[in-house]
Formats: structure tokens, C-alpha cells, sequence
């Protein structure tokens, strides 16, 4: 589901997630990019709710939230929702050992701010990208590289 889309309000932004969703398989990452306040907490808590995780809210302090999913036809397992905003280099990533949650094949991974880890990210993964238009307007290009 690459391409690039327009949404209204913060549903709209949870349902394009959802969407996109049904198509992710496991093993994945996903890049989350773009400026404070732009929606990528809140496509996360749509991939979330996909999945069905009640309750997601941004590791911008604790770095790491773990979320195990428990539908069993869903071949994802763990759902990890990484926050990288507060981190200044590669050392301070690496006490998280994100190495081992890439190594998972059963994880989805989802990281907010990855520039701060752009060298050491799967060379398969998807690029999101997220600008504000308007108050509650937000352009999403998904693309998997």
C-alpha cells in the first residue's frame, strides 16, 4: 500500500494505519518521519488498535514499549513502538539493543524519529513520512524500500 495520502482528523489518520495494516507481515520496520505534532503517535495507536492494543502511548521516555499481540492468526507477535526523539547518538540506542528486536523475525517494529539510527536500520523496511497541511490536515507518503 505505498503511495501518498491525505487525511482530515485523527480517525482519518488511525483508519489509513489500519489499512495499511492488513498488508504488513512480519518482521518488519517501520520508519515513522517527520516534525513534532505531525501524527505519527497517532498512526501508531491505529496500527495498534488494528491489532488489538486497547491502549498505546508514546515511549518518549521510556524509549521502548513492548505490546504482545494475541490474536493468533496474526503471525506478528510482539508489536514494539520505539521513540528515538530524546537519544543524541548511536551509543545511547545501543543500551536498548534493538539489534535483538530486529533478529525476531515474529516483531513489528515501529520507529519515531529513525534519522537518529538512519545507518543501522534494515535495509527492508518502510518509509512513512508525515507533514502537517492544516489544523487537523496531514499528508502520509508510505514507501517501502
Amino acid at each position: 500500500m505505498e503511495g501518498t495520502y491525505v487525511t482530515g482528523s485523527v480517525e482519518e489518520t488511525k483508519d489509513l494505519a489500519k489499512e495499511f495494516a492488513k498488508e504488513l507481515k512480519e518482521g518488519i520496520t517501520l520508519c515513522l518521519n517527520g516534525e513534532l505534532a505531525t501524527g505519527k503517535t497517532t498512526f501508531t495507536q491505529g496500527l495498534g488498535e488494528y491489532f488489538g492494543l486497547d491502549r498505546m502511548t508514546s515511549p518518549t521516555y521510556v524509549i521502548v514499549h513492548q505490546y504482545p499481540i494475541n490474536p493468533p492468526e496474526s503471525l506478528i507477535k510482539t508489536f514494539y513502538h520505539v521513540d528515538l526523539y530524546r537519544l543524541k547518538n548511536y551509543w545511547e540506542i545501543r543500551a536498548f539493543s534493538l539489534d535483538e528486536l530486529w533478529s525476531e523475525k515474529s516483531n513489528l517494529i515501529v520507529v519515531e524519529w529513525p534519522e537518529r539510527l538512519e545507518t543501522y536500520l534494515p535495509k527492508s523496511r518502510y518509509e512513512i513520512n508525515f507533514k502537517t497541511l492544516g489544523a487537523d490536515s496531514r499528508e502520509v507518503t508510505l514507501k517501502l524500500i
